[in-house]
C-alpha cells in the first residue's frame, strides 16, 4: 500500500458542497484491492476491539454500528482508512464527520476523502489511518496497536495544540463567521484578517489594528503603569521596579513581607512569584523574574491580601470579570500529592491545552519549586482539608480555575475598571485586581489593582469552571464592525475553458471606470488596478486571497481554473457573481477528470459557491454549462449568440435577464424587453464583430456588470474603451505588423479555442496564412489528433514545435499525434519541424512573404512576445 499523494481542499469544492475542508489522500492498494475481511483473518473482531468507538459510525446505513456492519459484508480498505482517519481526529478533540472513498480510473488507485478542523492534524491522520491499518492487516497484537493508536492520538493532540487557534482567537473568529463575516488566516499564528479588501479588520489574539501602541507599551511597563494609576486616583500596591540583587533587602524592608516579584514588562504572569516571605526567596524570585524581562527591570510589590480577580473591558466597557485561583490541590489525609493532582485531572472538564473547559495540571519547574518551599515531595501526604497551591499565577492554561463574578461587580467597581480603560487607552484590557471581594468598592474593603494587560486572554470569561460563560467576542466584532458597516467585497468569479482571462479583463475594466478600485486574478499575472503584482499563472485560491487581503481593493474579479480547484478548492466562501463561459475538452485525462462532465463537475463549484443573493452567468448555448443551473444558490441569468436559443426564450417568458448578440447589437433582454447596449462593430474587442468568440465574452462581462447593478453608461464605456493590445490583452489576438507581413499571437491552446480562431481568421483578407503549432504533454491523444486536424485545415504551411510542458510525454509522441491529425485534415499543408521555441518562432517571420498572415499558437505568450520584440528591435536598427 502507497500514499501516491496528500493534498488540502479549502474553500467550496467538488466534493462536498457543506464541508469546506477535505484532506484527498491518493493510495496504490496493490496488495490490499481485495476486501480485508475476506483476506485478513480476525480481522474485523481486531479492529472492533481497538477501536470500540467506531460503533458510532453510521456510514451508509446512518444508524450506529452501520460502519462495522459494511465491513463485515466485506468493504474495501480504502474505505476502512477513511473512517479511521475521521476516528483518530474525533479521538484527538476534533469531531468531524464526512467521508468518501472512490475508485479512479486506474486500477488500485482509490482517492480516500475527509473533512479536518486543523490541516496538519488532518494530513497526519491520513498517514496514521494508513499505518494503523497495515498494523491490523499485518497481524500486530491487540495491545501493540492500541499503544500505536494511543501514540497516534497524543501526538495529534500536540499538533492539535501548536497549530490551533488559541481559545481567544478562536472565539472572536467564531463570533465572526456567525455574522456572516470572512476570515483569513495571516500566519500559523493568531494573526487573522477578518473581512476582506478595503473592509478588512485584523487581529492578533485580542489585540485588534485598534489597539494603541503607546497604551501598549505603558500596560507593558508595569511601573508606569502604577505610577499613571496612582496618579489618577486609582488604588494600586506601594512598589518599587530594581534592576540589581542588592536593591532587594532595602527595597523589602521598605515595603514590608509579603511581597510580590514580577518582570517589569512581562505579561501573563511568566516569571511572577506572590507570597514570599523571605530574604532568601526574594533573591531566587528576582533572578526568575529578571530572565523573563526584557529590559532586566524587576517590579517588587506589596502583597495584597484576597481573591485574584481580572476584568475585562471592550472599547472601554466592562464585559466580564471573574474570580481566578491557581492550580491546587486539597489533602484528604490519605493520598499524596501526585495521587491527589491524577484524580483532579480525572475531572472531565479538564483536557490537554485547549481541548476543554479546565486543563490538566501538570508538574513543572514552577511546581517543584513550591514543593521545595514547603519541604514537601510529590509522595507527601496532605493533612485533611489543607490546599496546596502548586502554581504562582492563576492562569486557566497551567491548571488554575475560574469563577464568573460579573453580576457581583459593584458598580462604583465598575466605573473604575471603565476609566482604568479610557486612562490606560487599551481598547481590549485585561485589569488585575486583588480585593477580599468584588462586591464592595476597591477604596472600601483594601483591594488595588496590581496591573493591566494588553492582549487579555478570554478563556475564563468563555467556560468559567463556574457561573455563566460570557461571549466576549461579540463585544470586539461589535467595535470592529459596528451595525451597518459592511465585512465583504464584491467578488466576481470566472471560469470556463476559453474566454476567462479576456472576460476578467474586460469586467476589471467596466469596473474600474465605475470608479472602484479593483483587483483581478488572471493567467498572466495579479494586478491592483493596472498594476501588475505578481506575474504567472495566479488562477488558484493563493492569488485570489492576495486579492482579498489587499486593503485598497474594492471589487475582487477572479480568474478561476480547474487546476486550483482541484488542487486547493476556492479561495473564498462565496461569491457574488459566478460566470462561466464553456465547457470543452482540456486537460482530460488527469486527476480523474476524463469526461466533459467529470469537468463540468469541477467548473460548477464556481456557480455553486455563489450566494443567495447572487447571481450565475451561464452560457445558454452550452447544455454542460446550462445544466449548472439546478445547483445554483442565487439568481441564473444566461446568455447566448443567438437570441432564439430556446434557453434563452423560456428565460425570456418567465420575465428573467439574458444577454444575446441580436442584428449587431449586445443587448440585454429583459423579459420581453429589450436594452440595446453598444453595435459590436463599436467595441475593438469584437474586430468589427468578426471575432464571434470575443463577441461571446462581450456578452458575459456586460450581463455580469449589469446584475452587478453597474449602470449602462459605465458598461457602454467600458466596452468602447477596452481594445485588444499586448498590454491589455496579452495573447488574446494580438496583431503585430512586421516589416510587410502581418503577425497574430493567440493563447488557442485546445480544440474549442483553435476552432473559434479559425472561424475568425477565415473572415480576414490573407491570401496565405501560416501557423506555429505546439503540443502540450497533459493532453490525451485524441485532443492533440483534433488539434492537428483542425490547425491542417486552416493554414498553408505548418511549424510544429516542442511545447514548453511535455509533462511527461515525449516530444516525438506528441509531434506524431499532431502530425497525423494534419494528414486527417486532408488539406496537405507544408509541415516543417523545428523544434526549439525561439529557432520556430524566428524560422517563421524569416520566410514569411509580403501580405501573408503568421499566426503563433502560444504556449508561453510572455516568452514568444519578447522572441517577437527582439525580432523587431533587430530590424529597426539595421
Amino acid at each position: 500500500m502507497k500514499i501516491l499523494e496528500i493534498r488540502t481542499l479549502r474553500g467550496p469544492n467538488y466534493w462536498s458542497g457543506y464541508w469546506k475542508r477535505l484532506i484527498i489522500m491518493r493510495l496504490d492498494l496493490e496488495d490490499y484491492e481485495e476486501k480485508p475481511t475476506d483476506k485478513i483473518e480476525g480481522f474485523f473482531e481486531r479492529m472492533q476491539e481497538v477501536m470500540p468507538t467506531l460503533q458510532t459510525h453510521g456510514c451508509s446505513y446512518q444508524e450506529d454500528g452501520g460502519f462495522f456492519k459494511r465491513v463485515e459484508e466485506g468493504t474495501w480498505a480504502g474505505h476502512i482508512i477513511e473512517h479511521f482517519a475521521l476516528e483518530l481526529q474525533t479521538l484527538a478533540g476534533m469531531d468531524v464527520g464526512y467521508g468518501r472513498t472512490r475508485e479512479t480510473s486506474e486500477k488500485g488507485i482509490y482517492n480516500v476523502v475527509f473533512a479536518y478542523l486543523e490541516e496538519q492534524v488532518g494530513r497526519y491522520a491520513a498517514r496514521a489511518a494508513v499505518r494503523l491499518f497495515l498494523e491490523l492487516a499485518e497481524g500486530k497484537t491487540v495491545d501493540e496497536i492500541r499503544q500505536t493508536l494511543a501514540d497516534e492520538v497524543q501526538e495529534m493532540r500536540v499538533l492539535r495544540e501548536e497549530v490551533r487557534f488559541g481559545p481567544s482567537t478562536g472565539s472572536i473568529v467564531e463570533e465572526a463567521t456567525s455574522r456572516d463575516i470572512p476570515y483569513i488566516r495571516l500566519n500559523d499564528q493568531s494573526l487573522v484578517q477578518l473581512g476582506y479588501g478595503i473592509h478588512q479588520q485584523r487581529i492578533q489574539a485580542t489585540t485588534t489594528n485598534r489597539t494603541n501602541m503607546i497604551s501598549s507599551d505603558i500596560a507593558s511597563n508595569k511601573a508606569a503603569t502604577k505610577k499613571l494609576l496612582g496618579e489618577m486616583g486609582v488604588p494600586v500596591p506601594k512598589g518599587f521596579r530594581i534592576r540589581e540583587e542588592k536593591e532587594i533587602k532595602s527595597t523589602v524592608e521598605s515595603i514590608g513581607f509579603p511581597v510580590v516579584i514580577k518582570p517589569l514588562d512581562g505579561n501573563h504572569g511568566r516569571g511572577a512569584t506572590v507570597g514570599i516571605e523571605t530574604l532568601e526567596d526574594a533573591v531566587a524570585a528576582f533572578y526568575v523574574a529578571q530572565s523573563q524581562s526584557r529590559s532586566k527591570w524587576v517590579m517588587v510589590e506589596k502583597m495584597l491580601v484576597g481573591g485574584d480577580y481580572r476584568a475585562l473591558c471592550v472599547d472601554n466597557k466592562l464585559v466580564a470579570v471573574a474570580e481566578r485561583t491557581p492550580a491546587h490541590v486539597v489533602g484528604d489525609g490519605s493520598s499524596t500529592i501526585q495521587e491527589l493532582i491524577d484524580k483532579t485531572n480525572e475531572d472531565s472538564r479538564r483536557g490537554y491545552g485547549h481541548e476543554n473547559v479546565l486543563t490538566l495540571i501538570s508538574v513543572d519547574e514552577s511546581t517543584e519549586k513550591i514543593l521545595r518551599a514547603h519541604e514537601y515531595t510529590l509522595e507527601t501526604v496532605l493533612q485533611v482539608g489543607e490546599i496546596l497551591y502548586l502554581k504562582t499565577t492563576a492562569n486557566i492554561s497551567t491548571g488554575g480555575t475560574a469563577v464568573d463574578r460579573t453580576d457581583e461587580t459593584h458598580p462604583e467597581n465598575v466605573f473604575l475598571f471603565e476609566r482604568i480603560a479610557k486612562i490606560i487607552g487599551l481598547d481590549v484590557i485585561g485589569i488585575d485586581v486583588i480585593a477580599p471581594n468584588i462586591s464592595d468598592p476597591l477604596r472600601e474593603n483594601g483591594g488595588g489593582v496590581i496591573e493591566v494587560n494588553a492582549a487579555p486572554g478570554f478563556r475564563m470569561h468563555l467556560a468559567p469552571s463556574e457561573g455563566i460563560g460570557r461571549n466576549v467576542a461579540e463585544y470586539v466584532v461589535d467595535m470592529l464592525f459596528p451595525n451597518g458597516k459592511p465585512a465583504r467585497i464584491p467578488i466576481f468569479a470566472i471560469t470556463g475553458t476559453n474566454g476567462k482571462t479576456t472576460t476578467t479583463r474586460l469586467i476589471a475594466q467596466i469596473l474600474r471606470g465605475s470608479g472602484k478600485t479593483v483587483g483581478f486574478t488572471t493567467t498572466d499575472g495579479t494586478y491592483i488596478q493596472n498594476n501588475q503584482i505578481t506575474s504567472g499563472d495566479n488562477t488558484g485560491p493563493v492569488s485570489a486571497q492576495l486579492v482579498l487581503k489587499d486593503p485598497s481593493v474594492q471589487v475582487a474579479v477572479l480568474e478561476t481554473a480547474r487546476g486550483g480547484i482541484i488542487r486547493s478548492g476556492l479561495g473564498y466562501d462565496y461569491c457574488d457573481i459566478a460566470v462561466v463561459m464553456n465547457v470543452a475538452a482540456d486537460h482530460l485525462g488527469l486527476k480523474d477528470v476524463n469526461t466533459l462532465e467529470d469537468l463540468g463537475r469541477v467548473k460548477a463549484v464556481v456557480p455553486r459557491s455563489v450566494s443567495s443573493k447572487g447571481y450565475a452567468v451561464l452560457n445558454a448555448e452550452d447544455e454542460n454549462v446550462y445544466s449548472m443551473r439546478k445547483r445554483v444558490s442565487g439568481k441564473v441569468v444566461l446568455f447566448s449568440m443567438d437570441e432564439n436559443n430556446e434557453n434563452i426564450r423560456r428565460q425570456a417568458r418567465r420575465g428573467k435577464t439574458s444577454c444575446v448578440y441580436e442584428n449587431g447589437f449586445v443587448t440585454i433582454l429583459k423579459g420581453k424587453w429589450k436594452v440595446r447596449v453598444e453595435r459590436a462593430i463599436n467595441i475593438p474587442l469584437t474586430y468589427g464583430g468578426r471575432a464571434e468568440f470575443m463577441i461571446q465574452n462581450v456578452l458575459a462581462a456586460t450581463l455580469a456588470c449589469f446584475v452587478h447593478g453597474v449602470s449602462l453608461e459605465d458598461i457602454r464605456v467600458g466596452l468602447t474603451t477596452f481594445t485588444p493590445s499586448t498590454a491589455q490583452t496579452p495573447g488574446r489576438l494580438n496583431f503585430i505588423e512586421v516589416k510587410d507581413f502581418t503577425l497574430l499571437i493567440d493563447f488557442a491552446h485546445n480544440p474549442a479555442g483553435l476552432l473559434g480562431l479559425e472561424s475568425f481568421i477565415s473572415k480576414l483578407p490573407y491570401a496565405s496564412k501560416t501557423g506555429v503549432l505546439s503540443g502540450v504533454g497533459d493532453r490525451r491523444d485524441e485532443d492533440l489528433r483534433e488539434m492537428g486536424r483542425i490547425a491542417g485545415g486552416m493554414f498553408d504551411k505548418l511549424i510544429i514545435r516542442r511545447g514548453d510542458h511535455l509533462r511527461g510525454r515525449s516530444e516525438e509522441s506528441i509531434f506524431e499525434m499532431l502530425q497525423a491529425g494534419i494528414e486527417e485534415s486532408g488539406k496537405n499543408p507544408d509541415v516543417k519541424i523545428v523544434k526549439e521555441t525561439e529557432e520556430s518562432v524566428i524560422y517563421a517571420l524569416d520566410t514569411a512573404q509580403a501580405g501573408e498572415l503568421v499566426v503563433i499558437l502560444a504556449d508561453s505568450v510572455k516568452v514568444d512576445m519578447a522572441i517577437v520584440n527582439q525580432y523587431r528591435e533587430k530590424l529597426i536598427a539595421v
